[in-house]
Parts: C-alpha cells; sequence; structure tokens
C-alpha cells in the first residue's frame, strides 16, 4: 500500500508499506479521504513535534471503510466509515516511526469498547475512533476532525453564556474554537491574528464580534482588559508571541487556556506556562461529534466552510506547497 511520509526533515515522499494484519480487537480500514493539519503534519514533517527518527508516516485527519475484522470486534461492521484509522511504528519498516499513519491507504481502528467490555458510545468511551454518523462525503468528515477536536476544547475550556472569549490565532484551529465559542453561547467573542487577510472569514464563518491585528488593541478590548479581561483566553498557534497576547487580553482575572503546539526550537517559556491562570487544555473529540452532528444538520456549522481542496493521494506535494503557501485553507488527499 502507498502511504504519503516525512522521509527526511522537510522532504515528503510516497513510500510503500505492507498492509497491516488486525489483531483480536481490530479492524482494517481503506482510506478514503485524509486531510493535512495545517500545523501538526507541518511540525511532523520539520522534526519539530514528537521529535524522532525517520521515515515518519503522517496523517491523523482521516475517514475510512472498514473492510476487515479481527476476531474479537463488536462494534464495527465491514461498509462502516470510521474516523483516525492509525498505524503502529511496527508497520513502517527499518527506523521507520507512525504519527499517525492516516496518510496510509490502510489503517487500523481498535474496537476499545470490546476489549473493555463497554457498550459502545461515547458515554461509555469517549474514544476517537467512532464511526461516522453523518451521511456526508469523505472529504467533508475528514474536516471534522478538527471541528470536534476545537468543540471539545472551547467546551472544556469554559466557553458558554456569561462568558467572554478571546481566541488568538487566526488558522483554522483558531476559526473553529471562535466559531464554537460563539455557538456555545459566549458574549463577546474577539478573534486576534496576524493575518488582515483572515476578518472576511472570522465575520462571515467564525461569526466574531470582533477581529483584531496588531498590538494596538481597539478601545472596547482595552475596556474588557481593564475590567479584569476575557474571562476564557485560547492560545490557538503555538508561539511565546501569541502566548504573551493571550495573558494581556486575560488581564487580572481571566484564564488561559494552551491548545496550540510549540515547536521544539521555541518552546513556550516555563516562567509564562507556571504562571497560575495559565493551563494547557487538550481535546476528546469523541465526546463531541453528535453535538457538531446537530448543528450541521441545524445549518449552524457548514462542512463546506471548512474543506478548499482536493486532491490525489500522488498529488501530496502540491497539496502540502499550497497549505504551506497559505492558498489552502483545508487540502484533502484522496486514494
Amino acid at each position: 500500500m502507498r502511504a504519503v511520509m516525512a522521509v527526511s526533515p522537510g522532504v515528503l515522499g510516497l513510500g510503500e508499506l505492507e498492509v497491516p494484519k488486525p489483531g483480536p480487537f481490530e479492524a482494517l480500514v481503506r482510506m478514503d479521504a485524509c486531510a493535512i493539519c495545517n500545523s501538526t503534519d507541518h511540525k511532523l514533517l520539520t522534526g519539530e513535534f514528537v521529535p524522532g527518527s525517520f521515515p515518519v508516516v503522517l496523517g491523523h485527519e482521516v475517514l475510512g471503510t472498514v473492510v476487515d475484522l479481527g476476531s474479537s470486534v463488536k462494534h464495527f461492521a465491514t461498509g462502516d466509515r470510521v474516523f483516525r484509522q492509525r498505524l503502529r511504528d511496527e508497520h513502517v519498516p527499518g527506523a521507520g516511526r507512525s504519527c499517525w499513519g492516516g496518510f496510509a491507504e490502510y489503517g487500523l481502528v481498535v474496537d476499545e469498547w470490546a476489549r473493555q467490555d463497554l457498550p459502545y458510545g461515547p458515554d461509555a468511551l469517549a474514544h476517537d475512533q467512532q464511526k461516522l454518523i453523518l451521511d456526508v462525503e469523505p472529504a467533508l468528515a475528514t474536516g471534522m476532525v478538527t471541528l470536534m477536536e476545537t468543540l471539545d476544547c472551547a467546551a472544556a475550556c469554559g466557553a458558554g453564556p456569561g462568558k467572554s472569549v478571546a481566541v488568538v490565532g487566526s488558522g483554522p484551529v483558531g476559526q473553529a474554537l471562535a466559531l464554537f465559542g460563539r455557538l456555545l453561547g459566549a458574549a463577546p467573542v474577539v478573534a486576534f491574528g496576524r493575518s488582515p487577510a483572515a476578518a472576511d472569514r472570522f465575520a462571515a464563518v467564525a461569526r466574531v464580534d470582533g477581529y483584531v491585528t496588531g498590538s494596538v488593541f481597539p478601545p472596547e478590548v482595552e475596556r474588557i482588559i481593564a475590567g479584569g479581561g476575557f474571562d476564557v483566553v485560547i492560545e490557538a498557534v503555538g508561539s511565546t508571541a501569541a502566548l504573551e497576547t493571550c495573558i494581556r487580553l486575560a488581564g487580572a482575572r481571566g484564564q488561559v487556556r494552551v491548545y496550540g503546539v510549540a515547536p521544539v526550537s521555541a518552546a513556550f517559556p516555563a516562567e509564562l506556562m507556571s504562571r497560575p491562570q495559565v493551563n494547557t487544555v487538550g481535546a476528546r473529540e469523541g465526546r463531541a461529534q453528535a453535538r457538531l452532528a446537530g448543528w450541521v444538520e441545524s445549518g449552524d456549522v457548514d462542512l463546506q466552510d471548512w474543506v478548499t481542496h482536493r486532491l490525489p493521494l500522488a498529488g501530496y506535494q502540491t497539496a502540502f506547497d499550497l497549505v504551506a503557501a497559505r492558498e489552502a485553507f483545508k487540502a484533502v488527499l484522496i486514494p
């Protein structure tokens, strides 16, 4: 099978791997579509995230179809569409690794519910390898991975009625966090970024109350800071400059939640991360699918907004180049 991998730092390639064999609680999944994560896949490619040996099979924003079952699988069936199939390091020859291997034509999902003797569903286990519950094309479903992650993150950060929210970051993650801050009932929701070109998209797609660029804040933002700061401030970049902006926006009483991943060569300063108001926050996208699906069905979230380019798997270099040049908002590879 083919797999898109970083063969050395900064260099992509299309390698050949053996199709993995499912274990007792695993299902073999054929990749239908996998999107490039604008931040994580780039950092993996350049050795700035989860550093280690090369080659590295990339990809985690993936949807596929179950084609074979291990002997003890109970909750997946052939034909099911599922999120987040992956490879293990052992599936990559030599010193190769998998992070997380979604760009391989085949991967594995684990029936964790059967393995732990639990009923299937997010209430029993917020596992990320779940069945897709919407009838949407695979390319659009890949965009749901980022949306589920950021929805769960926004909820975990406390965004909701009676809370003001600031999001620092203008990429797909920042835009999604701002949208979900709004849909969860927070107000005002204000985004902060470096690119003036993102203003129209934040207004149209994320429906924010404001989008601010530069270090000089408008008077209404300064009033919020003077009044104690935004209640929830989310770092969605992975940079020290963005974290410093977050701390400024949080004022005296606000809470900073760090979601961005800093590169290993420019880690967040310990002095900033140790402040009482600063904490990291993760996401469990498996528990967010039903809520997201409801908003998709109601029209509050349009999945077409979150995927802009579809290319064949062999066009991986073009896709990565488009993302790096910011000419593609979200690029999806299809075998």
